[in-house]
């Protein structure tokens, strides 16, 4: 686009990255703070009209944003590479009171994650080289700011003000750091004002072609046969980052009734706690077989079934476990096909069933598998007789 040629869009500051109408550049004169700040910011923060990283880049004058760029199905990332002397802000069992500190233990360099909690929490457990740093923390005894954008608990501050509270503690002769503050709550003034003001855009919804339905139509073909799963996941190991496999593979054909169980030599003995939980006795996984003579006999098993074969089961692991493994078969969640029917949150599986009075059978099948899958066939059971015409 020329600059002659009109265009309605925003001013827009791309200092800070705001429209100009809220732009925050007069607030954001670099503090020459001596402890240099990393923010290890994730992807989804990277343009949040709120986010509070943009004032800790531009409002210190050592101060660093690396965006996490990563990989698929995991929380890992390309290690950052950082100086001497640097610890992690992060409120882990670990970490070491940072107003505690004598003058000679305090970190030169703090890394901070930016994100929501769950995001920062995924990246601290899949990223050894971040949860391996020095751990420090803050106790604050005030309240977040952060009025537009809810904190899970009373501690949980913002990155730009656990940014500040930190500086104030390692650093508390540092000048200007109430610029900081200043900007934080112009950004959250402003945003709320906006927020308020009617939208001069109108937004248009376009009609359906069509009614849409709930209930994948491959659910409902008449000569489908639907196969029910669940499996258990094996736990996972220090340092890996990459999927985890079975420990259990079970099944039941909603047709036929047919069983299948088996359980698998895994990567990492599951200890005594998780094979009481799963009712899996230890000498049992020393006779398992391994993992692709056990994805063999499943798929085999799923080939036996009379008509084209449609997957399903009730918890994400599985479904994401089933997607890898069985990439030419449809594979349908059955919680989220549910959330969709009743278009609201959804009770725990066991909750659920009792909720709606269904039976569930009492599969031959031992341990918490059994009635997991015995529950999660009762719901598919009810999702299909449900359907128009189903029965």
């Amino acid at each position: 686009m020329t600059r002659s040629e009109p265009t309605d869009a925003r001013p827009y500051c791309y200092r800070c990255d705001k429209p100009e109408s809220m732009c925050l550049c007069a607030h954001l004169t670099p503090i020459a703070n001596t402890v240099g700040i990393h923010v290890l910011q994730h992807p989804a923060e990277r343009r949040h009209a709120i986010g509070t990283a943009r004032l800790v880049r531009l409002g210190l004058a050592s101060a660093h944003v690396h965006v996490m760029q990563q990989q698929e199905g995991s929380a890992a990332t390309e290690p950052v590479e950082f100086p001497e002397g640097t610890g992690l802000l992060y409120p882990s069992p670990q970490a070491r009171e940072l107003g505690d500190l004598p003058a000679d233990e305090r970190p030169k360099h703090l890394v901070v994650i930016d994100g929501t909690w769950a995001q920062a929490h995924r990246l601290y457990r899949d990223n050894t080289w971040i949860s391996d740093l020095p751990q420090y923390r803050l106790t604050l005894d005030t309240e977040s700011r952060y009025r537009i954008r809810k904190e899970p608990r009373f501690e949980c501050v913002s990155t730009v003000e656990a940014v500040v509270a930190a500086l104030r503690c390692l650093e508390p002769d540092l000048e200007g750091i109430d610029r900081l503050d200043s900007a934080f709550d112009a950004m959250i003034d402003a945003q709320i004002v906006q927020a308020a003001r009617p939208s001069l855009h109108k937004r248009f919804k376009r009609p359906r072609k069509r009614a849409a339905t709930p209930i994948p139509a491959v659910l409902l073909a008449p000569d489908v046969a639907v196969v029910v799963v669940f499996a258990e996941a094996e736990p996972p190991l220090d340092g890996d980052v990459g999927p985890r496999g079975p420990v259990r593979i079970s099944a039941v054909s909603l047709r036929s009734g047919r069983l299948f169980d088996s359980l698998v030599q895994t990567r990492a003995r599951p200890d005594g706690y998780l094979l009481e939980n799963m009712g899996i006795h230890d000498h049992q996984l020393k006779d398992a077989p391994a993992f692709p003579e056990a994805l063999s006999a499943f798929h085999q098993f799923c080939q036996e079934e009379d008509g084209s074969v449609v997957m399903t089961s009730w918890n994400p692991w599985t479904h994401r476990w089933l997607t890898e493994v069985s990439h030419d078969v449809p594979n349908i969640l059955l919680k989220g096909v549910w959330a969709n029917i009743c278009q609201q949150r959804v009770l725990g599986l066991a909750n659920l069933v009792a909720h709606l009075e269904l039976q569930p059978e009492d599969l031959p099948i031992a341990g918490r598998a059994g009635v997991r899958l015995a529950q999660a066939q009762a719901m598919a059971k009810h999702i299909v007789q449900s359907a128009p015409g189903g029965s």
